[in-house]
């Protein structure tokens, strides 16, 4: 069994006393908050309206995400359960994959499957993010993804990605101080065999960058979407040129006699 939802503290209760019958192996996935969250307000809080600066304002006055809220509910309600807690950075997961690391730590050997390497969720450049979040009569709700979608089919992939930070280093200040306690309890509690300073410094401290989402301005983001769109046209429209040409020489080529025929 496999869902994001597991994780809800609520969801727990639901499978007590399942390790007295089985042998349970429960293992969570911890992206780290500066990256969650704006992933968080990508797949839904940008659907309502709300900026990214006031989800993450949100984020930090509720605490969440509730990482160890939900690991400790579940260590609770199963304690004879084998229980990993696994940081999604890929130099800290078997075969730097996640599907990898999965099979590692299930016994199961990752060479016998077709395990694909290219992001199967990605993101969109944040000036289309940006746009989108202005226009929330463009979205039925938060979980309607049919224009996420659309996009993703029409722009080109090397806009399908977080090519910017997207917090501010006050931003990021401001997480790091919110769950330092909580990520400190973590990493010594479920990854003392790493080093633990090293992995907090390196992902869970405010990063240095040039330029952010959060600093660019709102014409200059305007127009980098622009860009963005026109590129797209410009690509699907030379697409489309070059299959109508082959179409044509394809029709051209079956209505030629063949040699020796009138």
């Amino acid at each position: 069994m496999s869902a994001e939802n597991l994780a809800n503290p609520q969801v727990a209760p639901l499978f007590a006393g399942l390790d007295s019958e089985f042998e349970v192996s429960v293992i969570f996935y911890l992206r780290p908050q500066f990256q969650w969250i704006p992933s968080a307000w990508k797949q839904w809080d940008l659907k309502s309206g709300m900026s990214l600066s006031d989800f993450v304002s949100q984020c930090i006055n509720t605490g969440r995400p509730w990482f160890k809220l939900g690991i400790d509910a579940w260590r609770k309600v199963l304690p004879s359960a084998t229980l990993h807690v696994r940081l999604l950075i890929q130099e800290l997961l078997t075969g730097g994959h996640p599907a990898r690391d999965f099979f590692h730590l299930v016994g199961l050997s990752p060479d016998r499957y077709d395990i694909g390497m290219e992001p199967t969720n990605p993101s969109l450049d944040c000036s289309i993010l940006h746009v989108l979040s202005k226009n929330p009569h463009l979205f039925s709700g938060i979980h309607d993804n049919r224009l996420m979608k659309a996009l993703r089919l029409a722009v080109p992939k090397k806009f399908q990605s977080t090519n910017i930070q997207m917090l501010s280093p006050e931003e990021e200040a401001g997480i790091e101080e919110r769950f330092r306690d909580e990520n400190l309890s973590l990493l010594k509690t479920y990854c003392s065999a790493m080093d633990v300073d090293h992995i907090y410094h390196t992902y869970f401290r405010p990063r240095e960058a040039k330029v952010t989402y959060s600093s660019m301005g709102e014409i200059d983001l305007i127009y980098r979407c622009l860009g963005i769109v026109l590129e797209s046209i410009a690509r699907d429209t030379t697409k489309l040129t070059a299959q109508s040409h082959s179409r044509t020489n394809l029709t051209s080529a079956e209505k030629s006699p063949r040699k020796g025929q009138a």
